[in-house]
C-alpha cells in the first residue's frame, strides 16, 4: 500500500512540473505522536512545538544499534530518517508503525542512536524532528571498610572511593565493581586486585566488545560520613550522604550565619546502602542558604550547603485585574496581549471581535460572578468566519492575530526562572455542551474544559507538566487541584504557562480550520489561582 502511494506521489510531482497550480497546499502537520526503542525506561518524551523526543534506555542494550519497536506518526507523513543512523537504510520503514508485527519481515528498524538522530517527516510540509536517546548505566562499587558512596566522575572515567584511616591500602577487598553494569565484564577480574597504593586501572567490555577504561583509586579518610548531592526545592531539600558502614547516620541543619543546628527527626533518614543515606529536610524558607553536616559516634563531617529555589510571584492570579480597549479585555493592567512588559496574560479576544472573524464580543472577559473581587468567563463560540469556531481561552503567553495560520497566533510562556511549583488549585465551573461541531477525536460525546501548567528550561524542552480535565457540568464554584510533574528534576526553569480554556480540542488546527471538537457555548469560569509549593 505505501509503496503504491509512494509512485503516485512521484506521479504527481512530474505532473505538476508540467501543470502550473495555483491552489495552495493545505497545512498538514507532520508529528511524533509515539515512540518507544528496546531497553526503553519509563515513557518517551515528545516536544511536538520544539520537534525533540527524547528517551531513556537502561545499561543492557547497545546504544550503538537499537531497535525501534514503535515509531507513530501523524497519518499522512512519509518519515525519512538519517541514512547514517540506520543500521540498513533502505530497509526502514517509510510509514507510521504501531509494533514491529505491523512491518514485512525484511523491515530493519535498528538505528545508532549514541548521539541525536535527526528523521524527517513530510506531508505538504517537512519537520525536522532530533531523537536523543540517554543510556543509564547503573554502576555499583562497594569495597570493605568504605566511607561513603564513591566520588564517581563518568566524563573522565575515574571512581575515587574513601575507607577508613584504619584500612590498609594494600590490602583492599573490592565486594562489587560493576563499572559498565550488570552485563558488563571487568578485566582484570577486581576479586584478584587488592593493593590499591596506587591507582589501578580496569577494562569494561560490554556486549562482547571494548567499552570503556577505568582509574580506580582508594583513599583513607577519619570522617565519620561525607555530605553529598541535594535535590533542592523550594520548601524542602532531600541531601544525601554517605557514611561509615554500620554507622547509623545523625543530620543537622541550620540557617547560614545562625549558631543554632536543628536536629533531624531520626525517621526522616533512610538508609539506601550499606554505606549511604538520604534525608527529607522539609518547612524550609524559599530563597534561603542552609548549612548541613552528618554527625555519628560522636564525631561531625564537613558541612555542605544547599540554597533553596526563591519563589517567583505570577501577576493577576486572582484575576482582578483587568483592562479594556473597544471590544476587547485583557487581563492585564495594560490593553495589551502582546508586547507591553506588564503583559504577563493573554487571550485570544482580538481573533473573534476583529471584523473578519466576523465581529463577534469577547468570549474571555471578567465577571462580578466570583469567588473574592472578579473572576474570568470564558464561552466557545461557534460559526466563526475562518477558522470555524472559537473556544474562550486565557493564558500566559502572547497573542498577536495571524489569519493566514491561526495557529501561530498564540506563542504560550513567558520567562519563569523561579522555584518549580509541584501544582496548582483554584476555583471553577463548568457548563459542559455537546460536541456539535466534530473534529478529533471523533467519538468525544460532551465538551471537556481544560487548565493546564506547561514549564520549560532553557533549551526550550519541556520538564514540567500538571492538568486539570472535566466533562461535567459544575453549577457552583468547586476547589480544583493537580500536581505537577518534572520529566528532568536536575533542569531549571526558563518559560512557563498556565492555560485555561472552555474546549479542550478548541486549540487543534488544520491549516486555518479549527480541527478539534468542541460544543459551541460551553462555558468555563475560573478564579483565585495558586501555584503550590514544597
Amino acid at each position: 500500500m505505501g509503496v503504491r502511494i509512494l509512485y503516485g506521489c512521484i506521479g504527481l510531482l512530474l505532473l505538476a512540473s508540467c501543470v502550473k497550480n495555483d491552489v495552495p497546499y493545505p497545512y498538514i502537520p507532520g508529528n511524533i505522536i509515539d515512540m518507544a526503542i528496546e531497553g526503553q525506561i519509563g515513557e518517551a518524551e515528545i516536544d511536538g512545538s520544539g520537534y525533540k523526543v527524547n528517551i531513556t534506555v537502561g545499561g543492557e542494550v547497545d546504544i550503538d544499534s537499537l531497535k525501534i519497536i514503535k515509531l507513530k506518526i501523524s497519518e499522512e507523513a512519509m518519515m525519512l530518517p538519517d541514512s547514517a543512523a540506520c543500521v540498513k537504510f533502505v530497509k526502514f520503514p517509510r510509514w507510521s508503525f504501531d509494533s514491529l508485527e505491523a512491518l514485512p519481515s525484511s523491515a530493519n528498524t535498528f538505528m545508532r542512536m549514541g548521539k541525536p538522530v535527526k528523521i524527517l517527516l513530510q506531508t505538504y510540509q517537512e519537520y525536522l524532528w532530533t531523537i536523543t536517546v540517554k543510556q543509564v548505566i547503573n554502576r555499583v562499587i562497594k569495597v570493605e571498610n568504605q566511607v561513603g558512596e564513591p566520588i564517581i566522575d563518568e566524563s573522565n572515567k575515574t571512581v575515587l572511593i574513601y575507607v577508613s584511616e584504619n584500612q590498609p591500602l594494600n590490602d583492599i577487598r573490592i565486594d562489587s565493581l560493576e563499572l559498565g553494569g550488570s552485563n558488563a565484564i571487568v578485566l582484570p577480574d577486581p576479586q584478584s586486585v587488592s593493593d590499591f597504593s596506587r591507582p589501578q586501572k580496569f577494562i569494561v567490555y560490554r556486549l562482547g566488545k571494548y567499552f570503556e577504561g577505568w582509574i580506580v583509586d582508594v583513599v583513607q579518610t577519619a570522617l565519620i560520613g561525607t555530605p553529598g548531592e541535594a535535590d533542592v526545592w523550594a520548601r524542602r531539600a532531600t541531601v544525601m550522604g554517605g557514611m561509615k558502614q554500620g554507622v547509623e547516620p545523625g543530620i543537622e541543619y541550620k540557617k547560614s550565619g545562625e549558631d543554632t543546628w536543628t536536629v533531624l527527626p531520626a525517621d526522616a533518614i533512610t538508609k539506601t546502602g550499606s554505606a549511604s543515606f538520604k534525608a527529607e529536610l522539609t518547612g524550609l524558607e524559599d530563597g534561603t542558604t542552609y548549612v548541613w553536616r552528618i554527625v555519628a559516634e560522636g564525631q561531625t563531617s564537613g558541612e555542605a550547603t544547599f540554597t533553596t529555589e526563591k519563589i517567583q510571584v505570577v501577576p493577576n492570579l486572582n484575576f482582578d485585574t483587568w483592562a479594556q480597549s473597544g471590544k476587547n479585555w485583557y487581563p492585564n493592567p495594560v490593553a495589551n496581549n502582546y508586547d507591553d512588559p506588564q503583559a504577563f496574560w493573554a487571550t485570544g479576544n482580538e481573533g473573534v471581535t476583529s471584523g473578519l472573524a466576523g465581529g463577534f464580543e469577547a468570549n474571555t472577559v471578567p465577571t462580578d460572578d466570583a469567588v473574592s473581587g472578579k473572576a474570568v468567563r470564558m464561552v466557545t463560540l461557534g460559526k466563526v468566519n475562518l477558522v470555524g469556531t472559537a473556544a474562550g481561552n486565557l493564558f500566559v503567553g502572547t497573542y498577536k492575530t495571524n489569519m493566514s495560520k491561526p495557529a501561530a497566533s498564540v506563542s504560550f510562556g513567558q520567562p519563569f526562572t523561579g522555584a518549580r511549583p509541584t501544582g496548582m488549585k483554584g476555583w471553577y465551573k463548568y457548563k459542559s455542551m455537546p460536541i456539535d461541531y466534530v473534529g478529533i477525536p471523533a467519538d468525544l460525546k460532551d465538551d471537556l474544559c481544560h487548565i493546564y501548567v506547561k514549564i520549560w528550561d532553557a533549551g526550550d524542552n519541556l520538564i514540567g507538566y500538571g492538568e486539570f480535565v472535566d466533562d461535567k457540568t459544575v453549577n457552583e464554584y468547586t476547589e480544583f487541584s493537580f500536581d505537577i510533574a518534572y520529566s528532568n528534576k536536575k533542569a531549571r526553569p526558563a518559560k512557563m504557562t498556565i492555560v485555561a480554556t472552555s474546549s479542550r480540542y478548541g486549540g487543534d488546527f488544520s491549516g486555518s480550520k479549527v480541527s478539534g471538537s468542541v460544543g459551541v457555548g460551553s462555558e468555563l469560569y475560573v478564579d483565585e489561582f495558586e501555584l503550590l509549593y514544597e
